[in-house]
């Protein structure tokens, strides 16, 4: 069997969740079968960008595709390219029997979909985050809601232009009306806004064509997997596969607040959906002298949104800001640490990250969300909190004046990648 596997970036360029399942998906998959032909396929970015410009060689098994062309904005809405070079010279030369596909975008959509349909390959869609349905990539609105999914034209529309910063009655208004005399690649902000609710029609409808081409399509939490059903996609074809993690150290020897100070540490990107600003906040709220210090590992600190928290803790010993740290030193130091800290405030799908700190034997604090709340109910010595920074305060409060509740915690046993790679190839037809 011939698997491509297609993503919006290849790891270690980009090590985001994404690419990091994809890396051990295929290491998986080639442990069970080392015969087996796979590739992992990407386009390069047509313009610079320091998150996606190739800064390592690539790896045995991948491949680097010449940009997309992209169109105009409507095309841009339904993931779909005027051209995507060397896709189709692929698709001829290694012919695939599964192509595979990670990211919803037009450098990994409806345009490669239709192409490998037209090869006779079968086509499967990994849902990795909320953003492959909901245009706002978070399935929250702006007023804090948790959405339920369905796709609704006036409501999606709303919801996007009140979170791009219109004034909801405004939003309310426009999302009411049911489509102005211009063309929405007309130039101008106040254009782009009244044909925001033709662009939602266009979303919706590449999205749905995207589950009908698929033969497969796999979530990796339940709450995924309801959404995809309440916007009405086939049941059988939605398949639960949930994430996996490292295989388990040794168990750790820190005692919590051994030299006491509460350890905290977070690991992964800085983007707002990832709600650092909550434990900065639970922690600048705290008295200067609290023994409390947090580490920060990971990349994205460049941006508007890094730039600001760097301001609000600079000068604060409490803060330390790291830099990545290399996937091969991860756990080690996870178990130097008393808690990990995953205080997203989007619907994750895993997340790899509590995982990981299950395998280091540490304990987590999450938010009580999508993927992170189905990973962390009923385990002893973890927390799930609401989105609040007064939630995060008393949390750590409590933590520093009674640091045994930290010893309650035992690793869950959890899933390895061999077993998603099973669980997958079952899915192509394939028996090993």
């Amino acid at each position: 069997m011939k698997i491509l596997h297609l993503s919006n970036a290849l790891y270690p360029n980009v090590m985001g969740g994404t690419e990091i399942f994809i890396h051990q998906l295929i290491s998986a998959q080639l442990r069970l079968n080392p015969s087996l032909r796979l590739l992992w396929a990407a386009h390069n970015v047509s313009t610079f960008s320091a998150d996606h410009s190739l800064k390592f060689s690539l790896e045995l098994h991948q491949c680097l595709l010449p940009a997309v062309h992209s169109g105009g904005r409507v095309m841009q809405v339904a993931s779909t390219a005027l051209n995507i070079p060397g896709f189709k010279q692929l698709l001829d030369d290694f012919k695939p029997d599964v192509v595979h596909l990670h990211s919803f975008s037009d450098r990994c959509g409806l345009s490669h979909a239709y192409a490998a349909k037209a090869v006779g390959a079968q086509l499967v869609v990994s849902v990795h985050a909320p953003g492959f349905s909901c245009m706002n990539g978070t399935l929250i609105d702006a007023s804090g809601k948790i959405c339920d999914g369905v796709l609704r034209k006036r409501r999606c529309t709303r919801c996007r232009l009140h979170y791009a910063g219109l004034p909801r009655w405004l939003a309310a208004a426009v999302a009411l009306q049911g489509g102005w005399p211009m063309s929405a690649e007309t130039p101008g902000a106040w254009a782009h806004v009244l044909t925001w609710k033709q662009l939602t029609g266009e979303f919706h409808a590449a999205w749905q064509e995207l589950t009908y081409l698929a033969d497969s399509i796999f979530v990796l939490a339940a709450w995924s997997r309801d959404v995809l059903l309440r916007q009405g996609i086939a049941a059988e074809k939605v398949h639960l596969i949930r994430t996996a993690g490292p295989p388990p150290l040794l168990p750790r020897k820190r005692t919590p607040m051994q030299d006491g100070i509460l350890r905290l540490v977070y690991w992964g990107r800085c983007h707002s959906v990832k709600g650092l600003h909550l434990v900065i906040e639970a922690i600048l709220d705290l008295p200067l002298d609290a023994s409390v210090q947090i580490d920060f590992y990971g990349p994205d600190w460049n941006d508007t949104y890094g730039q600001q928290l760097l301001r609000r803790i600079d000068g604060d010993q409490r803060f330390r800001v790291l830099g990545p740290l290399p996937k091969e030193k991860l756990l080690p130091k996870l178990q130097t640490y008393d808690l990990a800290v995953v205080p997203s405030t989007w619907l994750e799908t895993g997340p790899l990250t509590v995982l990981e700190a299950f395998a280091a034997g540490l304990p987590v604090a999450g938010s009580n969300l999508g993927g992170i709340k189905e990973l962390l109910e009923g385990v002893d010595g973890c927390f799930r909190l609401p989105l609040e920074v007064v939630a995060w305060r008393r949390l750590f409060i409590e933590l520093m004046t009674n640091p045994r509740i930290l010893s309650r915690f035992s690793s869950p046993s959890s899933r390895q990648f061999s077993h998603i790679a099973n669980e997958m190839f079952s899915h192509y037809g394939y028996s090993k």
